[in-house]
């Protein structure tokens, strides 16, 4: 009885321990060869995301390959974020959107906070490519957050740059005075971070950019272009044609509002090649625009006509009223789900973790019951083999005595818990206040008759004693 009670224990705890401490399969592991040139294809997207577009996708859809060769989630997203990232520069900002919500989604699944930074950048661009000011600085902060978190220094930096131009492109947008614009003083400070290493070269590109483009608004044209050439040679250095339609852009106006109109013509013309090498339909549109206001200024109203009239038919046909809709729509709806699915998440974990419990304290009760068992079985055992050396008659009265304390005094309350376990079971593990008083009461009826037990077995040792 012994060994069959000790096996069945055994077995319970085994299922208990089962139950409790499910654990997924470990993902098999990814070849280095593989790892080593997903690695390089992030690498070099990250790099080229504002060069060449068409350099884009390619290392998109490789890494997506390779992602289904080698199931590499990371692989997967980064895959997702240079497409989104693509159809941005490619004005198609609703696909672009629809790509990176899901990308999104996707890095929070698999939690990969290291591109949360990325995602919101594109995303906060995307907002203010159509002038929803509001969610494009909401997502810049929640990418700022995110870089903060993570102490990357190349995104803080970048998304501190990003907020700096929403700032003052965002005064420019509600046709406020460049002068309360204080978005150089984040300008500033962020080019100081980036000026601190060489390893940040490439992003002060951003900032000689932006500075310079504050002070033509604010019709500073000597630092304009003073940063808009220090922008000209970094863009050059690092092959950065996008940075480099910027710089240009600044340096025409700059160049034509002083007095020297064919210089600025040629470096805003310069701008417009660019931007159609580089296939870029937002950057033609923009540069349309600043030669309308080159145009205006002088007085040439035919030409500024004709600029204005090439930049609007390109934002009708970009569609950009209707895209600015449509992309804050799904960013809401996204985040609507998101808050949804929380919201279930927790209540679904809650009942898990209630369920964990509720088969943690049962199995802990029936280890404790089944110990008793052996330890009383153990005892019994112990005191069977004393009372060899009794007389048979003391023998068979103290045999009788604790077969009836057996069959009689302990199985009515042993039974009363087991009867109560099979309820727990039947109720899927649930127990109410009623049924846990129910055992508390057996349980303590169950103790009362092991110490009865317990205590006669030690009046008969006595009693031998004496007899001896």
């Amino acid at each position: 009885m012994t060994n069959t009670l000790t096996r069945l224990l055994i077995s319970f705890c085994f299922a208990i321990f089962i139950m409790s401490c499910k654990q997924k399969p470990v993902a098999s592991a990814t070849t280095a060869a593989y790892q080593h040139q997903i690695d390089s294809l992030i690498a070099k997207g990250k790099k080229i995301q504002s060069a060449h577009i068409d350099s884009l996708l390619p290392i998109a859809k490789k890494l997506d390959q390779l992602a289904n060769l080698n199931s590499d989630k990371p692989a997967a997203i980064y895959s997702e974020l240079f497409t989104a990232h693509y159809y941005w520069l490619s004005a198609e900002p609703q696909q672009s959107m629809e790509i990176a919500v899901k990308c999104l989604a996707d890095a929070e699944k698999e939690s990969l906070k290291e591109i949360y930074p990325d995602i919101y950048s594109l995303i906060s661009n995307l907002h203010k490519e159509n002038g929803n000011y509001k969610m494009a600085f909401e997502a810049d902060a929640k990418g700022l957050d995110w870089a903060i978190a993570n102490r990357d220094t190349t995104s803080i930096i970048a998304l501190l740059s990003l907020k700096a131009m929403l700032t003052h492109t965002h005064q420019l947008f509600l046709h406020s005075k460049a002068l309360n614009d204080t978005s150089i003083n984040l300008q500033f400070s962020a080019l100081k971070m980036a000026e601190s290493s060489p390893k940040y070269e490439s992003m002060r590109i951003r900032f000689y950019d932006n500075i310079s483009q504050y002070y033509l608004d604010n019709k500073n044209y000597d630092k304009a272009i003073f940063y808009g050439n220090k922008g000209v040679a970094l863009a050059l250095k690092h092959n950065q044609p996008r940075s480099l339609t910027y710089a240009y852009s600044w340096l025409g106006e700059a160049y034509y509002y002083k007095g020297d109109k064919v210089k600025g013509l040629d470096y805003l013309n310069n701008a417009l090649s660019i931007s159609r090498s580089i296939k870029e339909p937002y950057r033609i549109m923009e540069i349309y625009s600043h030669l309308y206001d080159c145009y205006y200024s002088s007085g040439d109203y035919k030409k500024a006509l004709a600029m204005l009239t090439i930049s609007r038919d390109m934002r009708d046909s970009l569609q950009v009223s209707m895209n600015e809709k449509q992309i804050s729509e799904l960013q809401i709806k996204y985040e609507s789900v998101k808050k949804d699915k929380k919201i279930v998440s927790m209540g679904h974990d809650e009942d898990v973790k209630n369920r964990l419990i509720m088969v943690i304290l049962s199995g802990s009760l029936i280890f404790v019951i089944f110990s008793v068992l052996l330890f009383l079985q153990y005892r019994f055992i112990s005191r069977n083999n004393r009372l060899i050396s009794l007389s048979n008659e003391q023998k068979g009265k103290a045999l009788e005595n604790i077969a009836h304390i057996q069959s009689h005094e302990l199985r009515k309350p042993l039974a009363s818990i087991m009867g109560l376990i099979n309820l727990i079971k039947a109720m899927d593990y649930e127990l109410d206040k009623e049924c846990i008083l129910k055992l508390e009461e057996a349980g303590r009826e169950l103790d009362a008759k092991i110490h009865a037990v317990l205590e006669h077995i030690d009046n008969e040792q006595v009693a031998n004693n004496n007899h001896k």
